[in-house]
């Protein structure tokens, strides 16, 4: 009896060695075919013989990548042309700490526009400005340009330039040819003078003063609550934007304190800050225009240091 379990015993382990070994045997095969594929799709193309080799032309500039270009349109209403240019280069291990090897050429291209100097340019902007002024004709010559045209363009690229680096901030399309020239006009009878700017108009919603008006919406995305025209307060009433802007200044110190902000964006942050500061205590000291009760218009700054208008002028 023990003899015919030994047997059993032994026929039952030869029976799952074998199985074993069949297993491994079909894995084996199994894994011997998938490679095959594999290296068989891999497989480099037979090489031609010398006969039918032909030489190949020496390229005599790097491969561009073709392709759609893209061209989109910024929301400053800037036109985009987007290209990737390659150029062949050295291992990856060197490129990659090259600075030069990876980089973004910005390039603003800009036509500077051109003064209306006669009395026909002028009408075609505005076809009645002739009737409303009717000795017009006779004072608009093209030496009545101001050298004011000029250098508010000149401001306009500085501004391009100094932002270039940021879209966001770039002058609008709109912005930017605003303007279709500035005029020193003089009455030949009574010699009088008038500057004629010919632009296009925004509505200008800047200002506050506490002692007259409390806060207005300030839903403008460039209102700024005081104007360069301003007056000491007459009352201890708080300028009602004085809390936005002085949680502003703590947010501005929090992010020039916290731990790994990068240099430049420290130097950035303090300008920010040293700004901020000057807007407080000029709020606490002034009221200011406002721009949804009070009519004035806004010029740039350097026409009052100019022969623009000044305050009281007529306009």
């Amino acid at each position: 009896m023990a003899e015919l379990r030994l047997k059993t015993l032994r026929r039952v382990t030869l029976l799952l060695f074998l199985l074993a070994m069949s297993a491994i045997v079909l894995r084996w095969i199994s894994l011997e075919k998938w490679h095959h594929k594999l290296m068989q799709g891999r497989l480099p193309e037979p090489e031609p013989t010398p006969a039918t080799l032909t030489p190949s032309p020496t390229p005599t500039k790097p491969p561009v990548i073709t392709g759609k270009i893209d061209t989109a349109k910024l929301f400053s209403g800037i036109t985009v042309h987007a290209a990737v240019e390659p150029t062949p280069g050295g291992a990856a291990s060197n490129e990659r700490n090259d600075p030069e090897s990876y980089v973004l050429d910005l390039k603003l291209h800009a036509r500077v526009p051109t003064p209306n100097k006669t009395v026909d340019e002028l009408g075609k902007v505005n076809p009645k400005l002739p009737q409303i002024l009717p000795g017009l004709a006779g004072m608009v010559t093209p030496e009545a340009v101001s050298p004011l045209f000029e250098k508010l363009y000149d401001t306009k690229l500085k501004q391009l330039r100094d932002h270039l680096v940021r879209l966001d901030q770039l002058l609008s399309r709109h912005n930017f040819y605003d303007t279709q020239t500035v005029l020193n006009l003089r009455d030949p009878k009574s010699h009088r003078r008038a500057v004629l700017l010919q632009a296009d108009m925004d509505v200008d919603a800047d200002g506050s003063d506490s002692d007259r008006l409390p806060a207005g919406t300030g839903m403008s995305p460039n209102f700024k609550p005081f104007t360069s025209y301003k007056w000491p307060k007459k009352t201890p009433a708080p300028n009602p934007y004085l809390p936005p802007t002085e949680e502003r200044l703590k947010q501005l110190q929090a992010d020039v304190a916290a731990p790994g902000t990068p240099g430049d964006r420290k130097r950035e942050l303090q300008n920010a800050i040293r700004i901020t500061r000057d807007e407080i205590e000029t709020m606490k000291k002034f009221s200011f225009l406002i721009g949804a009760a009070d009519p004035y218009i806004v010029l740039p700054g350097s026409f009052a240091r100019g022969e623009g208008g000044k305050v009281g002028d007529y306009a």
